[in-house]
């Protein structure tokens, strides 16, 4: 089996037949796909059942409501392909997804395989710019994907085909259960420690659906939890890694928590705001943040809100965001 497609479905009736039909109309055959029913409460569980008793190369395991990560793990316990590939159950892969990138394995032997996204059906374009230039990152060039994946800015599981033997399939990721925000960076750390390749494609692949019921859509008092433990075992990972490195993740560090703040602005009125203002500020003084990022690199509208948690000017910090906001508004026309 070349790939094992692990689905982690909750509550998702309206999705999953699309994400199927995705499936069904790849031109590559040599795959099996595992659908985790995370507990789900309207009929997802009887339409991955459904589909599972016509087809050879599908299982459905049904687990109790655990989150994301715990559905994710549970997949990669039944795997049998030599690479992973993530599919969201509201998500869907492009027809030649699954050819294209067994074709670069095939040229690469690259451990990891990743491709471009985007938010139109029609995977005309993508609508986000590319972590790295499309290529080959090994040996020594390695180590720009881990820079990038310290930085936050190439951290998504269902962008990529990884080497199931990559993975940690033996650590207990229990104790995480509960755990939202961030979880795809915590399970790629011990990924990227043991890759030794990477092979960027720019061909769009994937298509990611917006939703506004995402974990990340709104602010939640759990994600400001969940940034402290992930950013830990990137700290930990990255000092491993060298101190370009650690460099990009005490930026990338900097960058989870303002976006903590950004998700608040947008979804929050203004008392609510300065709440959590006051609440990430707690969090980054218990954590020692600040000290770690006098000296990395941020763009000029990060660096002053970090000046402005720093000092606890929460009224500024709001007007800032908003501000920043319009101008991207402003800018996409």
């Amino acid at each position: 089996m070349f790939f094992s497609v692990i689905i982690p479905a909750y509550n998702v009736e309206r999705y999953l037949p699309k994400a199927m039909s995705s499936l069904h109309n790849q031109t590559f055959a040599d795959y099996e796909v595992i659908i985790v029913d995370d507990g789900s409460t309207d009929r997802t569980g009887a339409i991955a059942d459904s589909y599972a008793r016509s087809k050879t190369n599908m299982v459905v395991i049904h687990q109790q409501n655990s989150g994301l990560l715990l559905a994710r793990r549970a997949g990669l316990k039944k795997a049998q392909g030599q690479y992973i590939v993530f599919l969201d159950a509201d998500d869907c892969l492009h027809p030649n997804t699954l050819q294209r990138v067994a074709e670069t394995i095939s040229d690469t032997d690259a451990d990891i395989v990743s491709f471009r996204y985007c938010r139109n059906q029609g995977f005309s374009r993508s609508d986000t710019p590319s972590p790295l230039p499309a290529g080959l990152y090994s040996n020594e060039k390695f180590a720009e994907a881990r820079k990038h994946l310290c930085s936050g800015r190439f951290n998504n599981m269902w962008d990529k085909a990884i080497k199931l033997n990559l993975f940690d399939g033996s650590e207990d990721y229990t104790i995480y259960s509960g755990l939202m925000h961030g979880e795809d960076l915590l399970q790629l750390l011990p990924v990227f420690d043991k890759a030794r390749s990477l092979c960027i494609l720019d061909d769009v692949l994937y298509f990611y659906r917006p939703n506004d019921t995402a974990s990340t859509s709104a602010y939640k008092p759990s994600q400001l939890s969940d940034i402290k433990v992930v950013n830990r075992a990137l700290l930990k990972y990255a000092r491993k890694w060298g101190e370009s490195c650690y460099q990009n993740a005490c930026a990338g560090e900097a960058l989870q928590y303002i976006n903590l703040l950004k998700i608040a602005m947008q979804g929050a009125k203004y008392s609510g705001f300065i709440q959590v203002f006051r609440d990430v500020r707690e969090a980054v003084q218990d954590e020692k943040c600040f000290s770690r990022w006098k000296h990395c690199s941020l763009r000029a509208d990060n660096r002053l809100t970090v000046f402005l948690l720093k000092l606890g000017f929460g009224t500024l910090t709001f007007e800032l965001l908003k501000a920043v906001d319009f101008i991207k508004r402003i800018r996409r026309r």
